[in-house]
């Protein structure tokens, strides 16, 4: 009686075990996944804030650098009213 308690809570913890080293791998799976998603999305904002320039640059009879100062100023701005507001909600 004794012994098939003991066998069974062996069993027990290797299932446990082995659920667990499903999970992680399940979750190593998951982060490559979004690692990769995080970085194509990445390039795609790079790409469109190019083209934005450009689209300033040809809309507006810009300069180009005149172009990228605006882009950049427009994300320097956004960047800070991003991190003020988490700031502020601490």
């Amino acid at each position: 009686m004794i012994d098939d308690a003991k066998q069974l809570a062996i069993h027990q913890f290797e299932l446990r075990k082995y659920q667990t080293l499903q999970q992680v791998a399940k979750a190593k799976t998951m982060a490559i996944w979004i690692g990769i998603g995080i970085a194509f999305a990445g390039i795609g904002v790079l790409l469109l804030t190019i083209m934005a320039v450009y689209l300033l640059h040809e809309f507006f009879d810009l300069t180009l650098w005149g172009s990228y100062g605006i882009v950049g100023i427009v994300l320097l701005v956004l960047g800070a009213g991003c991190l003020y507001g988490a700031r502020t909600r601490e």
